[in-house]
C-alpha cells in the first residue's frame, strides 16, 4: 500500500484537506468547517479535523482505523507553540487512528510551503489578515494575525468595519465623511437586511458573526471596481496601504538572499480580498514607499492555484523524514511584479 500523507488548511471560515502519495499525486480532497482553535475551542477543532480525515479516508477507500503516515495542520490561530503541543498530544490520545505523525503551524506557513521551497512572505487577507516571513531552518517573523479586536488590518472584516464606522461617524456628525455615504448605507441595509443603524447592533454584538460581517466587503468591492464609489475606493486604498505596511514590517528582517531572488521579494497573497487587487493596487504601491528605513527595490506577488493544505502535507512529510514531491510551478503564478 502507498504511503499516504494528509494536509489541512484551516481558515477562519472553512477548512480544506488533501490526501497525497509521496510522488505528489492528490488521492482525495475534503472540505469542512473552521478549525481555528481560538474561535471554536480546542475540543471542537480536533473533532472537525477528525471528521475531515474520516471523510477523506472514505473517499480514498481506506479503512478509517488505518492511520496516515503523517498529517500536517496549517491552521489559522495555530502558531502558538504551547497550543500546538496540546493539540498534538490530545489528537494522539483521543484519535489514535488518525495519524502516526503530526506537524502544526500557522496557516501562512502552509501557504508558503505550497508556493516556494526557498521561502518568502505570505500575506493573508481574507476574513482576517496576517503576514509572515518564512525561510526553511529559520524562525518565522510575523506581523498581524491578532484577530479583529487587536488587528486584522486590511482584511475583509476590517474594510467592512471601516466603511460602517465612517458611515456611523458621518450620521452622528462626529466626523463628517468627505465622500458620499449613500452606497455604503444601502449596502449595509441590503446585506444585513435591516432598516436603521440601530438594527445593526444586534449583528455587531448579540449575534456577532465575523465571517458574515466580513462578507459585506464583496459588495464594497463591487462599489469600488464597478461603480467607482468614492467611499468604497477610499476603503480599498487604505486597505492596500496597510497590507503593504505588513510586508515592510517583516521584510525588515529578511536576508539579502531573499530580497535578491529573481523577481525580487516573493509575496504569496492568500485570501478572498486579493480578488479585488485592482482596487487595492494604488494604495499598496503607496504603502510600499511608506517606510524609508526598509528598502525593497523589487517584489513579486503570487497567487496560489492550490490550497495551503499541500504545503501542510509537505511539511508533515518532512518532519516525518519523508520526501513529498510538490510541483511548485503548478501551485502558484505571478499576478503582479514591480520595480521601484
Amino acid at each position: 500500500m502507498d504511503i499516504l500523507v494528509g494536509g489541512i488548511e484551516g481558515g477562519a471560515t472553512c477548512s480544506k484537506m488533501v490526501l497525497m502519495k509521496l510522488d505528489g499525486t492528490v488521492v482525495a480532497r475534503s472540505e469542512g468547517l473552521c478549525t481555528n482553535p481560538w474561535l471554536v475551542g480546542q475540543e471542537e477543532c480536533m473533532k472537525r479535523i477528525y471528521d475531515l480525515a474520516l471523510d477523506i479516508k472514505k473517499q480514498a477507500g481506506i479503512d478509517p482505523n488505518t492511520p496516515l503516515k503523517a498529517l500536517g495542520l496549517s491552521l489559522s490561530g495555530g502558531g502558538e507553540e504551547e497550543s500546538q503541543k496540546k493539540i498534538i498530544e490530545a489528537l494522539k490520545n483521543k484519535y489514535s487512528s488518525l495519524s502516526e505523525n503530526y506537524f502544526i503551524c500557522n496557516d501562512t506557513i502552509g501557504s508558503m510551503a505550497t508556493a516556494k521551497e526557498e521561502g518568502g512572505l505570505v500575506l493573508i487577507s481574507g476574513t482576517g489578515s496576517c503576514c509572515v516571513l518564512f525561510r526553511p531552518q529559520m524562525e518565522p517573523r510575523r506581523c498581524g494575525g491578532w484577530g479583529h479586536l487587536m488587528g486584522d488590518e486590511g482584511s475583509a472584516y476590517w474594510m467592512t468595519q471601516k466603511a460602517l464606522k465612517m458611515l456611523f461617524d458621518h450620521e452622528d456628525n462626529l466626523f463628517p465623511c468627505p465622500y458620499d455615504v449613500t452606497f455604503v448605507k444601502q449596502t449595509m441595509r441590503n446585506h444585513f437586511k435591516i432598516e436603521t443603524q440601530m438594527d445593526l447592533l444586534e449583528h455587531l454584538y448579540t449575534k456577532f458573526d465575523k465571517s458574515f460581517i466580513a462578507s459585506m466587503s464583496k459588495e464594497l468591492s463591487k462599489g469600488a471596481l464597478e461603480k467607482k464609489d468614492p467611499l468604497c475606493c477610499h476603503v480599498f486604498f487604505e486597505a492596500g496601504k496597510i497590507l503593504a505596511r505588513h510586508v515592510l514590517a517583516v521584510a525588515a528582517k529578511a536576508d539579502k538572499a531573499l530580497l535578491n531572488l529573481d523577481g525580487g521579494l516573493p509575496v504569496v497573497c492568500v485570501g478572498s480580498v486579493w480578488k479585488s487587487w485592482e482596487a487595492l493596487k494604488d494604495g499598496f504601491l503607496e504603502g510600499m514607499k511608506s517606510r524609508p528605513d526598509v528598502k525593497i527595490s523589487e517584489f513579486t506577488l503570487l497567487r496560489l492555484h492550490e490550497t495551503g493544505a499541500l504545503g501542510a502535507a509537505f511539511l508533515a512529510a518532512k518532519a516525518a523524514k519523508l520526501h513529498l514531491h510538490l510541483n511548485y510551478a503548478a501551485n502558484a503564478d505571478v499576478f503582479f511584479h514591480h520595480k521601484f
